[in-house]
């Protein structure tokens, strides 16, 4: 029998187990899981009551804009087809929904990539609806191409005033949204506080970005150009280049231009270049 309950950080090795097949075994579950189990919100968990084991996860998060944010969903591979996934996506939607009711939340919400189309056929029969969509690229390591050393990037902290960081034009190119390692919020104070203590405010070779470790490492050049996002693709593939990691990724706009000179310089897309990185909110 499976059953539900908060997640405890005794919980820990059963999400180690389930992250082992995801993503290559670049899963950024573990790293996130006792901050997860501590944070606000709920973090929720499918136990096998018989062997008392942890075989599904999904988190409720409230963002710093108050968006009920719904993320993680994780099934151990053993038991997918199993409906656990949806079980979770209900008992996390309720959850939030009963917020959202009380004016605790302002709306929910989540991201997710095309390819997930259980995913996103489940949240779409709740009423969600897709808010905004953008680009995945990345770049493959045998088509990085002479990109030198290290020493031939300027890399500086970017020391960006909250003031500067509000009223960025990326933000207003994204409607006031920062999609940014599959969370997409309002840009606010305490975000760019949290950005700032992690010390994801760079710039390399004059060019301004944000990066994020997850699991998976993500930027966003702020101005949206080709040289920005090359300068911080080459410069992370050079000093990572001796992790496991799967993907080096950033999200663009759907801008011809741009798409072509990336394509000319082998950065490539999983979808053909078309939209797959996706943005869901449910609003009353």
């Amino acid at each position: 029998m499976i059953i539900y309950r908060k997640l405890v950080h005794e919980d820990y090795d059963d999400i180690v187990d389930i992250s082992k097949d995801i993503w290559g075994g670049t899963d950024y579950l573990p790293y996130v899981f006792h901050k997860w189990v501590d944070d606000e919100g709920f973090f929720m968990g499918a136990v096998d009551e018989a062997k008392d084991k942890v075989v599904g996860v999904g988190k409720y998060t409230i963002l710093h804009d108050d968006s009920g944010w719904l993320e993680g969903l994780r099934v151990h591979k053993d038991y997918r087809g199993k409906k656990i996934g949806k079980e979770i996506s209900y008992k996390l939607f309720k959850i939030a929904l009963g917020e959202l009711d009380q004016s605790y939340i302002k709306k929910i919400a989540f991201g997710t990539h095309i390819s997930s189309k259980e995913s996103i056929g489940i949240m779409k029969k709740l009423g969600f609806k897709i808010e905004q969509e953008y680009i995945l690229v990345s770049k493959k390591r045998n088509n990085l191409g002479n990109i030198g050393r290290l020493e031939d990037y300027e890399f500086l902290p970017w020391n960006v005033s909250l003031e500067e960081f509000l009223s960025l034009d990326y933000f207003k190119r994204r409607n006031n949204i920062l999609p940014l390692a599959f969370v997409f919020q309002n840009p606010t104070e305490k975000l760019y506080q949290e950005l700032k203590n992690e010390n994801a405010f760079v710039t390399i070779n004059g060019h301004k970005g944000i990066y994020k470790l997850k699991g998976d490492p993500y930027f966003i050049s702020i101005d949206d150009d080709f040289e920005g996002i090359n300068a911080f693709m080459n410069y992370y593939s050079l000093l990572l280049s001796d992790k496991n990691i799967t993907a080096l990724s950033t999200s663009i706009i759907q801008d011809k231009f741009l798409i072509d000179k990336l394509k000319q310089n082998g950065f490539s897309s999983d979808a053909d270049w078309k939209p797959d990185y996706l943005y869901f909110t449910y609003k009353r």
